[in-house]
């Protein structure tokens, strides 16, 4: 996340600097700013608008995934039932969830813009307050996570996995899945953002990087290493859980009464369902603005946002399914580091113009520190 907040800030800039107009709206991003830096060639636009509209299909099935456990996670918790994946209401929901994604997708770019400038600042303040406040009520239990951390470092297996990579290729993976930092597939909504300089936007691009890895995972990660279920007697049903059920049982153990062990699922369950609800409707949005590159004709439009839910829909179905969300993630990392490839060397081939915007900026924005 570190070296990711200057990535996001360079693919940022570039997306701001080479955006362009269309109708009473800017669009632009890896597609547009790939074919500027490659010769204005119009193969290079449309190869990288192919590699951004198969990278969102790969990730679509598993957000689709995500949204309706996530609703079913919910509604157990609110029923203190089970609820069987082929049941009536996991169909009505997959249903209802289609139809509503069609409906955003079809209302256009301002419309998913309008979604989920409302939806994610809630997700992100709910989240953090949330776990914050099981941190401090578990206040005792912080220098454990520090020594388990700091200790686990540097243990033989942890130094091996680390020489070796295979640890960090993991956190690589889960890390830009997190926060798309270098990927270029948030450099959509960065051309889209209106600013008086281009720098403005990539200093928040930035700053979301740093927020959403490092506050938020950090989060994350005091909640199941101070829970320690990983560690006890559960530890093998524990590891047996999907990736939200695991955590939920990370925060019940650290809540204090039953009552208010339900009210934190489910405002954690709330708050996973948004996260992968505005990442489902973003990239179906993402999709169809790297298809105007190739093409700006309604219907080919429209095939694409078909195409997104047609495929979104492939992810609810598994779940229905009861198929397992690790084969989707698979798919979702392939997808990831095709379009990671694609997009850094274009970074390095526009450094340029983003060291002039950053000096420009600098010289005329006075700090007021």
């Amino acid at each position: 996340a570190f070296f990711g907040m200057s990535t996001a800030y360079s693919e940022a800039v570039l997306s701001q600097i080479f955006k362009i107009k269309k109708n009473d709206e800017f669009i632009g991003g890896l597609p547009f700013y790939g074919k500027r830096l490659l010769g204005n060639k119009l193969w290079a636009g449309i190869t990288l608008s192919i590699m951004y509209i198969v990278y969102a299909m790969c990730c679509l099935p598993a957000q689709g995934f995500n949204v309706v456990s996530s609703i079913g996670q919910m509604a157990e918790i609110v029923t203190h039932k089970t609820i069987e994946n082929a049941s009536l209401f996991y169909y009505i929901v997959a249903l209802i969830l289609i139809i509503f994604t069609a409906s955003i997708a079809f209302g256009g770019i301002k419309k998913v813009t309008k979604v989920t400038d409302k939806a994610v600042p809630v997700m992100a303040v709910i989240y953090i307050l949330v776990v914050t406040l099981l941190v401090i009520i578990n206040f005792k239990s912080i220098p454990y996570f520090f020594i388990t951390v700091f200790g686990g470092a540097f243990t033989p297996q942890a130094i091996f996995g680390g020489v070796f990579g295979t640890v960090l290729s993991q956190g690589v993976k889960r890390g830009l899945m997190s926060n798309e930092a270098g990927q270029g597939t948030i450099t959509m909504a960065a051309a889209t953002a209106s600013c008086d300089h281009p720098c403005e936007q990539g200093c928040v691009q930035s700053i979301g990087v740093f927020l959403d890895t490092m506050v938020i995972c950090t989060l994350t990660g005091f909640v199941v290493v101070m829970a320690h279920v990983w560690t006890g007697s559960d530890a093998d049903a524990w590891f047996a859980l999907d990736r939200l059920p695991r955590f939920l049982a990370s925060a019940e153990t650290l809540t204090p009464g039953t009552a208010f062990n339900g009210i934190v699922s489910f405002l954690l369950t709330f708050c996973f369902c948004l996260f992968a609800f505005t990442c489902l409707v973003g990239m179906i949005s993402f999709s169809e603005i790297a298809a105007n590159r190739i093409s700006t004709k309604r219907s080919f439009i429209n095939i694409i946002r078909i195409l997104g839910i047609f495929i979104a829909a492939f992810g609810i179905l598994c779940s229905l399914a009861g198929l397992e969300l690790g084969n989707l993630w698979a798919i979702s990392d392939l997808g990831n580091i095709l379009i990671v490839y694609a997009n850094i060397p274009l970074l390095y081939l526009g450094s340029n113009y983003i060291f002039k915007a950053t000096k420009h900026y600098k010289s005329n924005h006075v700090s007021p520190f």
